[in-house]
C-alpha cells in the first residue's frame, strides 16, 4: 500500500513540475528544411531568447516562464515572417504558413485564446479606421475631412470600451492589463482609472498592474494654457537636473528616444534652431524615453545635441512620460518665462516660425 502511495505521489510531483514548463510543437508550410525560428519575450526581462531550425515542416520549443503569461514572438531571421501570441508554461500547438504568420492556429494557451476573442471584436473597429482613413485621404471637402478626422478621433474610445467591457467579465485578464499599460497614455487618465478599478487584486500586482498604477499616481494631464509640472532626473554624467533649473525666456521640453526614427531624424533641424535661437534666450531640456544608457549616450554624441538631456532610463514607462501623458515621441511642449504652456507639438519650420515671432 505505502508503495502505491509512493509511486502515485511520485507520477503527481513529475505531471506539477511538467506543468511548470511550456513546450511549443509545431508545423509550418513552406519554409525550407534547416530555416531558423526565433522565439523572443515582448519584455528582455522575461528572458525568453531561443531559436530553432525547421525539419520536414516542423519545429519545437521548450523552456518555462517566470510568469503565468508572457507575450512572445515567434519570427524568422529577417523578421519577413512573425507573429506575436501569449505564451503560457503548457503544451502549445502552432499551425503556420510561410508569409502568413499572422493567420496561424496556435492553441494550448488560455491566455492567448482571450487575447484572440479581443481582437475578434477589435477587427471590425480597426476596418472601419482603415475606411475612415481612405476617405480622409481622398476627399478635398474641407467640412467632410473635418468631420472625418472626428470620426477617427472616435475609434480610440471604441476600442478602449472593448477592453473595459471585457474587463468587467473577466477582471484577471492579463491580456486587458497589458493592453491599458500600453495605451493608458493615449486614453487618459479618467479613462485608465476605469479599467483599472475593474482589474482583479492579483492582476493588479503583475507587472502591468504596477505600471498602471504609476502612471495613474504620476499624471498631471498636462494642457496648454496650464502651467508645466516640475521634476528632476539625471542628466549624461550622473547630476540631478530639475525643469525648472533650466533658465531661458522659452523652453521646448522635448520628448524623444534614440531608438525612434522620426526624433532623430528631426535632430539636425531641431540642433539648427537651437543655435539660432539660443542667444535670444531660447532653451531645450531633452527627456529620453530611453533604458540603454550606453545607446542613449551615442545617440546624443552622434547628433550632436548641445542642451541638457535627462532620463530615468526606465524607456517609455519614464515617470516624466507619464507625469505629461506622453503617448507618441518626439512629443514636445514650449513653456514661457511664467512657466505656461503655451504650444505643443512645434517641430521644423512651425517651430522656427513660432520663435521668430517670440523673439524676434
Amino acid at each position: 500500500m505505502k508503495k502505491t502511495f509512493l509511486i502515485a505521489y511520485l507520477l503527481l510531483v513529475g505531471s506539477l513540475a511538467f506543468a511548470q514548463n511550456f513546450k511549443i510543437n509545431g508545423n509550418v508550410q513552406g519554409l525550407e528544411n534547416g530555416a531558423w525560428l526565433y522565439l523572443e519575450a515582448s519584455s528582455p526581462e522575461d528572458g525568453i531568447k531561443d531559436s530553432t531550425q525547421v525539419n520536414n515542416e516542423a519545429f519545437a520549443f521548450e523552456g518555462k516562464l517566470t510568469k503565468p503569461a508572457t507575450q512572445v514572438i515567434l519570427r524568422t531571421k529577417k523578421y519577413t515572417n512573425y507573429v506575436f501570441f501569449w505564451l503560457e508554461n503548457k503544451n502549445v500547438t502552432m499551425s503556420l504558413k510561410d508569409g502568413q504568420f499572422k493567420n496561424g492556429k496556435i492553441k494550448g494557451s488560455a491566455t492567448q485564446t482571450e487575447n484572440e476573442e479581443i481582437q475578434r471584436l477589435i477587427k471590425p473597429i480597426e476596418l472601419k479606421d482603415d475606411s475612415l482613413r481612405a476617405a480622409l485621404r481622398k476627399s478635398e471637402d474641407p467640412a467632410i475631412k473635418n468631420e472625418l478626422r472626428k470620426q477617427i478621433a472616435e475609434i480610440k474610445t471604441e476600442i478602449y470600451h472593448v477592453y473595459l467591457n471585457f474587463g468587467k467579465v473577466h477582471p484577471n485578464s492579463i491580456v486587458v492589463a497589458s493592453a491599458t499599460d500600453v495605451y493608458s497614455t493615449t486614453w487618459g487618465k479618467e479613462k485608465t482609472q476605469e479599467i483599472y478599478k475593474v482589474l482583479s487584486p492579483s492582476i493588479k500586482e503583475t507587472t502591468y498592474g504596477k505600471n498602471i498604477n504609476s502612471f495613474l499616481a504620476l499624471s498631471q494631464e498636462v494642457k496648454i494654457g496650464g502651467k508645466y509640472v516640475d521634476f528632476e532626473q539625471t542628466n549624461t554624467v550622473g547630476k540631478k537636473i530639475k525643469l525648472s533649473d533650466i533658465k531661458g525666456k522659452y523652453i521646448l521640453l522635448e520628448f524623444w528616444g534614440s531608438w525612434c526614427g522620426p526624433c532623430r531624424q528631426d535632430n539636425p533641424e531641431l540642433v539648427k534652431t537651437y543655435n539660432a535661437y539660443k542667444p535670444k534666450g531660447f532653451e531645450i531640456l531633452g527627456v529620453a524615453a530611453d533604458n540603454n544608457k550606453a545607446q542613449w549616450l551615442k545617440a546624443i554624441k552622434d547628433d550632436g545635441l548641445p542642451w541638457e538631456n535627462v532620463s530615468d532610463l526606465k524607456g517609455d514607462k519614464n515617470d516624466v512620460v507619464f507625469m505629461y501623458g506622453i503617448s507618441a515621441y518626439p512629443t514636445n511642449y514650449l513653456i514661457d518665462e511664467k512657466g505656461i504652456i503655451i504650444a505643443k507639438d512645434l517641430r521644423g519650420k512651425k517651430l522656427s516660425d513660432k520663435l521668430a515671432e517670440l523673439l524676434p
